[in-house]
């Protein structure tokens, strides 16, 4: 698999460049990118942080957008809080067209690369990961971090969700992590993933004074 990874420092969220017989980009993130062409964009959610710069890709390199069945409806039901964007105080654009809708099990194919749609709602009704098989990869968007979980209190989220996919996953043979935010892990991810439980916060809200989407 042909990698290329754009990590970001702060609160903008990582971008994976990959290449081959198809162009896939996983998020969006914040700031443009100057990329060669993409045929397929999915996102993992539909954070304000990962679908910023969506639409202005899907114009400029006329790519398809992809998102989970669960989460295209939790967004498309309303955009501006299902982003997030209200609670930010932001008014980026988000009216870009879903082109695909996947579930479950569905395999992307790119040529050599065949990434597997995991839909683990938790941190969103239908956040996504994708995993490649042959290198173990997990791309885990905000599920799960190379340190930690995504928070789970903003519309939508679910600390029980989040706990039980987290739990799926640590069922794969991965080796390395690619997440949303931060850096990426890479050994050890299985019995890593294996030793999180996400915390139950008192009341939904309790971390809502936080001014992080993660």
């Amino acid at each position: 698999m042909k990698l290329r990874p754009f990590f970001s420092n702060d609160f903008f969220s990582n971008v994976y460049l990959i290449e081959d017989k198809k162009n896939l980009l996983i998020d969006a993130g914040t700031r443009p990118l100057n990329l060669p062409k993409i045929d397929i964009l999915v996102l993992t959610h539909c954070h304000l942080d990962h679908i910023t710069m969506a639409k202005n890709l899907q114009e400029k390199t006329k790519c398809e957008i992809w998102m989970s069945e669960a989460e295209a409806k939790f967004f498309e039901n309303n955009r501006k809080e299902a982003s997030a964007s209200q609670f930010f105080k932001t008014s980026a654009n988000f009216d870009f067209k879903i082109n695909k809708r996947l579930r479950a099990g569905d395999v992307i194919n790119l040529g050599k690369t065949k990434l597997e749609a995991i839909v683990t709602p938790g941190h969103t009704p239908g956040s996504l990961c994708l995993y490649e098989p042959k290198s173990k990869t997990l791309f885990s968007g905000d599920t799960v971090f190379a340190q930690g979980y995504g928070r789970y209190d903003l519309l939508g989220g679910n600390a029980s969700a989040l706990n039980e996919s987290i739990k799926n996953l640590s069922k794969l043979d991965a080796e390395e992590l690619y997440p949303g935010h931060g850096p990426a892990r890479k050994g050890g991810v299985g019995a890593y993933l294996k030793s999180i439980e996400v915390w139950h916060a008192p009341t939904p809200k309790a971390r809502g004074i936080s001014r992080s989407l993660v």
